[in-house]
């Protein structure tokens, strides 16, 4: 492993400069996907998410966290081991999108909120994709029907916290320690205290949260521009469908470049696997969902790099979420299209004995390439150490 690690010392420099070299050789593909990765970041992920990390930090600044961790401190710490304030990432990381969730649970940690454990437990189920990408993009964009956008949901939020439950045990020591006797007014005096202790004004409050989102979004927007290149120059040099036919000799040329493409970044992907008819395409859209594609997990590691949360660990929890993910799909779509009588879902009237081998085949594969990737994700997203 120490060798494999001082050979990326020489190997990505190379791989860097390759890219350049491409960006010379094909202007045309570069120029039309960063374009297209500008106007997703500019016409979608900028109107939704910033608003939101503007309205988080200055809840921070404001004190809610200690109020809110203060009321929710007795279920946060019985379900998932971790204090109530972790309730703010996981409502917002639910609501809001990627990386939102790693971004609350990296200030919750810089601002002593947590401890290191339990930042590490909170990110693994709160840095999850929201309804408005799940139900509005995925569902209503690129499969037009919105019955698959709910089942998407519903499958991704349940896996998410049974991987939460799962990483409850994460390091556990001693006994869990409950406040039963919390109240109402001692949570208000919480939020009195931290504001006291504050001691920012409105303004201060504003333009540090402004900025603070500014920045932070910004650095999203570079990540989808950047990724977005990349997966279109796999996607035109073919790479995709080579590997495609290897795995899957007897699939779609579209199915494999859309899996692929989903591993690098989500949307493009998830895109192309919609054109697919069948069963197989929804399933592993649910999967790549939940691992977010290395362009989420790159943002992500950008968001907790301050911190000493370990993005190894974090992608391990990924890496549960999507297993999770594809298990409760290829369990709960034919359920969910025999309860819609075969009518309102005719995507899924393809599903068959063949269907599910097949499914089968991909999950088992997927997941042998996901913790390859885990394994060189923990080498070259690991923080640096300060």
């Amino acid at each position: 492993m120490k060798h494999l690690k001082n050979l990326s010392y020489y190997i990505i420099p190379l791989l860097v400069a390759f890219f350049n070299i491409l960006i010379i050789i094909v202007p045309n593909v570069v120029i039309s996907s960063a374009q297209a990765g500008l106007l997703l970041w500019f016409n979608k992920i900028l109107p939704s998410i910033l608003p939101f990390l503007i309205g988080t930090n200055i809840l921070i600044h404001l004190g809610f966290i200690d109020f809110l961790g203060t009321l929710l401190d007795p279920f946060m710490k019985r379900v998932f081991n971790v204090s109530g304030c972790g309730a703010f990432a996981l409502v917002l990381g639910m609501l809001s999108g990627y990386p939102v969730g790693a971004k609350i649970t990296s200030n919750l940690r810089e601002n002593n909120k947590i401890s290191q454990i339990e930042a590490q437990r909170l990110i693994s189920f709160t840095n999850n994709s929201g309804p408005l990408f799940i139900i509005g993009a995925i569902g209503i964009g690129m499969f037009e029907n919105v019955y698959i956008g709910y089942l998407m949901l519903a499958i991704h939020y349940i896996s998410a916290i049974n991987v939460g439950f799962i990483f409850r045990f994460y390091k556990k020591s001693g006994p869990i320690i409950v406040a039963n006797n919390t109240s109402f007014k001692d949570a208000l005096l919480k939020l009195k205290l931290a504001r006291i202790k504050s001691n920012k004004t409105i303004g201060q409050i504003l333009g540090e949260s402004v900025k603070s989102s500014l920045e932070t979004i910004s650095l999203v927007g570079g990540f989808i521009i950047l990724f977005s290149v990349i997966s279109e120059i796999f996607k035109v040099s073919g790479i995709f469908d080579k590997i495609g036919k290897l795995i899957f000799p007897d699939s779609l040329e579209p199915f494999s470049n859309g899996l692929f493409m989903g591993i690098v970044e989500i949307t493009n992907g998830i895109n192309i696997l919609s054109s697919v008819e069948g069963i197989n395409s929804i399933i592993i859209t649910c999967g790549l969902v939940s691992f977010s594609g290395l362009s989420i997990l790159a943002q992500t590691s950008s968001m907790i790099y301050k911190s000493d949360i370990k993005m190894n660990i974090y992608i391990i929890s990924k890496i549960l979420h999507t297993i999770f993910s594809i298990l409760y799909a290829i369990i709960l779509i034919p359920i969910f299209n025999k309860l819609l009588n075969n009518t309102t879902l005719s995507v899924f009237n393809s599903f068959n004995n063949s269907s599910l081998k097949y499914s089968t085949l991909y999950f088992i594969i997927g997941i042998f390439i996901l913790i390859c990737l885990a394994i060189f994700c923990t080498y070259f997203f690991k923080p640096k150490k300060k």
